[in-house]
């Protein structure tokens, strides 16, 4: 069940400007974002809660005001794989609330985190109304479909060529060669589907051949030629 939401009775003028700068609501007129405003609770969550439990009905979206999200499956081996990290400004329950489908996975918090959650009868009703709110959903579920099929591609690549990837698409994302990696090290691992020593060891390597420089969580790639030539 979604934890401890609060109805922000006291907070709508800052609410409803959140939501109007969001890249999801941004396109709505008054009335529309009126209509979400008031169908939105805000979550106050410390880092490791509970967002999203297998299971849980679909009934709304949830926004990233701050903080970060993993979303994780689990295993019969009681292992758990991530899915994706997910930090501020971006959406996720979309897919499970548009098909009317219970959650599959697990979503956490990484960090101290504000999410907000839209009713699913608001967001359906206000999408009839607005033709450019209606793309930009169809936009979200398909840049995550898409974001699915990427990961299963990288199933058959080895794990050198995963790391490379991600580091590449991060930078790419980020536009510099200076990149900060979005979650520590050991979830970053379960998302490339790798053991954290894997990973410890395949940093060292990149390192040691020249291709990255690191400092903590600060990853400099310093040849991006090279680098590509990892990929298959």
């Amino acid at each position: 069940m979604i934890p401890a939401l609060s109805k922000t009775k006291n907070c709508s003028t800052n609410l409803k400007s959140i939501i109007a700068k969001t890249s999801l609501f941004r396109m709505l007129d008054e009335k529309q974002l009126d209509d979400i405003v008031s169908s939105t609770r805000s979550i106050q969550a410390k880092a490791d809660t509970s967002i999203v439990s297998h299971g849980d009905a679909a009934n709304g979206a949830f926004w990233i005001v701050y903080g970060q999200v993993k979303i994780v499956l689990h295993t019969k081996q009681g292992t758990e794989k991530i899915l994706e990290i997910l930090g501020q400004n971006t959406c996720f329950g979309l897919g499970e609330m548009l098909l009317g489908s219970p959650h599959i996975a697990l979503i956490k918090t990484t960090t101290e985190a504000m999410l907000l959650h839209v009713d699913r009868t608001a967001i359906m009703r206000v999408a009839a109304q607005n033709f450019d709110f209606s793309r930009e959903l169809m936009t979200c579920v398909g840049r995550q479909f898409y974001s699915l099929v990427r990961d299963i591609e990288t199933y058959s690549q080895s794990a050198k060529q995963r790391l490379a990837e991600y580091l590449l698409r991060q930078s790419r994302r980020e536009i510099s060669a200076d990149i900060e990696l979005v979650a520590k090290k050991s979830l970053i691992a379960s998302r490339l589907s790798l053991t954290p020593e894997t990973l410890s060891r395949l940093f060292h390597d990149l390192s040691a051949e020249g291709l990255i420089a690191i400092s903590g969580r600060r990853i400099k790639i310093l040849d991006f030629e090279r680098m590509s030539a990892v990929m298959p």
